[in-house]
């Protein structure tokens, strides 16, 4: 099964777009809250409607793939020109053909449970996780490859199975990541009660855009445009709504990186602008 076109707001076709606008196709897999084909509304999909709706030389379209595909996916031979908030740790090559931005947001992966009373994993206790993800348990190689010196993982589709799966008890732990977690506390709870935290994650990363050889859109015109919509009325409302947190000037973010080509950029929403799309039906 070949990469799908995804999320009805960001989808049009070529004769749809008017003459001069440059598609630029966004590669995605599933990664809630960042995107999910499952979900009504994803983070993604509110950045890519804005995007669209923010300006008219480029059209953003999201190309759904499998989270092992998505290397291929953005390569001079694949369907997509970019992939956004992805961490260059996730098993990436070491080539120039990509072009990776300074870092957005932060994140981080660990265990959940229903018990709380410890966390070290027994040779008898069942492990979730999903499919294509690189986890520190697995020294951050993606989990589908097979090796004795690897912490066995039972393997998932998703985020939403690997929870599922501890809540009915088919596994005692399961990875998820925090930002996951957080998204869930705020809109659906009750998925998470009685769930609780492993005192220290499985990793910590920062997610990125990165560019792809034959992308139409370069990375300084894509992180100015990111950036001033990170400056808008609801930017903090749609972060803390998503559970995201954004890497700080003094974390060294990417907002650092271009405070000369935006004098006015201070990091922090201030500037009225569009409304998401999720925030139409609140």
């Amino acid at each position: 099964m070949g990469p799908t076109t995804s999320f009805a707001a960001a989808q049009a076709k070529s004769d749809e777009v008017d003459d001069g606008v440059q598609e630029v196709f966004v590669a995605a897999y599933e990664f809630p809250p960042y995107y999910s084909s499952r979900m009504s509304d994803h983070f993604l999909g509110d950045v890519v409607d804005l995007l669209n709706r923010s300006q008219s030389e480029f059209h953003f379209i999201i190309r759904e793939v499998r989270p092992q595909e998505r290397y291929q996916a953005i390569s001079a031979n694949g369907c997509c020109d970019l992939i956004m908030f992805e961490s260059p740790q996730w098993g990436w090559p070491e080539s120039t053909q990509f072009d990776i931005s300074p870092p957005i947001i932060h994140g981080s992966e660990r265990l959940y449970s229903l018990h709380n009373d410890a966390w070290e994993i027994g040779p008898e206790d069942r492990v979730a996780g999903v499919v294509g993800y690189h986890y520190g348990l697995t020294n951050n190689t993606m989990n589908n490859v097979e090796g004795e010196h690897l912490m066995p993982i039972y393997r998932t589709d998703s985020q939403a199975t690997v929870l599922t799966m501890v809540r009915n008890h088919r596994v005692k732990f399961g990875l998820l990541s925090d930002e996951y977690v957080r998204w869930l506390e705020v809109n659906q709870p009750e998925r998470v009660v009685g769930l609780s935290a492993a005192p220290y994650p499985d990793s910590t990363y920062t997610t990125h855009i990165i560019l792809g050889p034959e992308s139409p859109i370069d990375m300084d015109t894509i992180m100015l445009q990111i950036l001033r919509l990170g400056q808008a009325t609801y930017a903090k409302t749609l972060l803390e709504a998503y559970g995201l947190r954004l890497v700080t000037a003094e974390e060294g973010g990417a907002c650092v990186a271009y405070q000369e080509a935006m004098s006015d950029l201070e990091c922090v929403p201030e500037q009225s602008d569009i409304k998401p799309k999720s925030f139409y039906k609140q």
